[in-house]
């Protein structure tokens, strides 16, 4: 599978280290990072994990759940967006450092931001979603935009090419919006990963 800092890994290597971390430190979840180095004194784990299948398959696989009370709610949702991808596409995602101007990168090719809103009340009383695309030139493929109840339970999720909203910094979301039609296009990430395929 590769090496990591002069580490030979397997599936049954990483499981190892994996559980040697929670038993180590005593965790009742799938290590974060900061654990993971903590307890192994280097970033060898991290960095196998993020470049190998990613931390959902692991925390899985190994039937550990996520701790999200450390992360930030934008990250919570690049975490469901990994799943959310494999299980409608089959491809894997990794979330990419803090260094990228997007969130995710899907089977070696798809970048990816996801956005994450709660309804709220905009000026004619309507009820919307609001997401901050932050730049006028985007630097990603698609947009996963996640439209949340104020309990952050999903309302909708939309798929949305990025050259859609070329010179917009703000989406605006309402019941009868044209960003509707990218509900649930997750094929629009499987035609992306193909295209770029058939030019590796």
């Amino acid at each position: 599978m590769g090496y990591t800092h002069g580490t030979e890994w397997s599936d049954t290597k990483i499981e190892q280290k994996i559980m040697e971390v929670v038993k180590n430190l005593n965790l009742d979840h799938f290590p974060t990072h900061t654990e993971m180095i903590k307890a192994l004194g280097d970033k060898s784990l991290q960095s196998k994990i993020s470049k190998d299948k990613g931390t959902v398959y692991w925390a899985e696989k190994l039937g550990l759940p996520i701790k999200y009370s450390e992360t930030s709610f934008g990250n919570k949702f690049e975490v469901m967006a990994i799943s959310d991808i494999f299980e409608n596409t089959g491809l894997h995602s990794v979330q990419t450092s803090s260094r990228h101007p997007y969130d995710l990168i899907t089977d070696n090719s798809v970048k990816i931001d996801v956005k994450a809103s709660k309804e709220f009340t905009n000026n004619c009383n309507a009820k919307a979603f609001s997401f901050n695309l932050e730049k006028r030139e985007p630097t990603c493929d698609i947009f996963i935009l996640y439209c949340l109840n104020d309990d952050e339970t999903m309302r909708k999720v939309l798929i949305v090419p990025s050259c859609t909203l070329l010179g917009q910094t703000q989406v605006g979301v309402g019941k009868n919006s044209k960003w509707n039609e990218y509900m649930e296009r997750w094929d629009y990430i499987k035609q992306y990963s193909d295209f770029f395929n058939n030019y590796k």
